[in-house]
């Protein structure tokens, strides 16, 4: 039976890595599901990744060999910042086998769940990020509610309507359309959504491009016609 960490949390001490964003985040979770240490570093992923890392644990005065659980960001965001995380986080698995027990998230989700917590009577929204020139990686707020990552192009972001939010990425490709509200990526607050991180058991990234965004059209929502 699939584990849910909102309900059985993590094996403690659980060590968060997040590389998606414009400054690499680490942080240490203990039994009780708060936070032992956080730790933020800017800069270029490679040169940031093991300082944050050094300074949460050093702050919760453990080691990697206490580790008992990873848990870390799938994307989307900064390739190489992910790439670096997961890669670092499977080389720890084989030196610790004990702390080879995983949980991600999205960091999409993440930050448009922190939109809905935040938003009380949100009712319908988009959340963009991001991707390549024309595209972006996108998650509809429905009924109060982040639905899944997908992808949407420059057509589909001006056809909507509704309330418009843009999270900005480490290198971003173009500009977000005018009426879009910027939102700060937040994984420091993860615990507050601790339902997203779900079991995985292998370290794995999102990849861009498997959903694609389904635009609202008049003609789709119509109710059929009696016959």
């Amino acid at each position: 039976m699939e584990i849910d960490p909102s309900t059985t949390p993590p094996a403690s001490p659980t060590l968060v890595i997040d590389g998606s964003g414009s400054v690499l985040f680490a942080g240490v979770l203990g039994s009780n599901g708060n936070w032992l240490a956080r730790s933020e570093q800017a800069g270029a992923p490679l040169e940031s990744l093991f300082p944050a890392i050094e300074a949460a644990l050093d702050t919760a005065r453990l080691t990697l060999a206490d580790i008992r659980t990873f848990i870390y960001c799938e994307g989307p965001g900064s390739v190489l910042g992910l790439r670096l995380c997961a890669m670092a986080i499977e080389t720890w698995s084989r030196l610790h086998p004990q702390s080879a027990h995983y949980y991600v998230y999205n960091s999409l989700q993440l930050a448009a769940a922190l939109i809905c917590l935040d938003t009380p009577g949100l009712d319908q929204a988009l959340l963009i990020s991001d991707w390549k020139k024309g595209i972006w990686n996108a998650v509809k707020i429905r009924n109060g509610q982040p639905s899944v990552t997908e992808v949407a192009d420059d057509a589909a972001i001006a056809d909507w309507t509704e309330p418009l939010y843009h999270l900005p990425q480490r290198k971003g490709w173009q500009q977000p359309p005018a009426n879009a509200t910027t939102v700060e990526y937040r994984p420091d607050r993860l615990t507050e959504v601790f339902h997203l991180p779900r079991p995985t058991a292998t370290v794995e990234l999102y990849a861009s491009g498997v959903n694609v965004f389904q635009k609202w059209t008049p003609e789709r929502h119509r109710a059929p016609t009696p016959s």
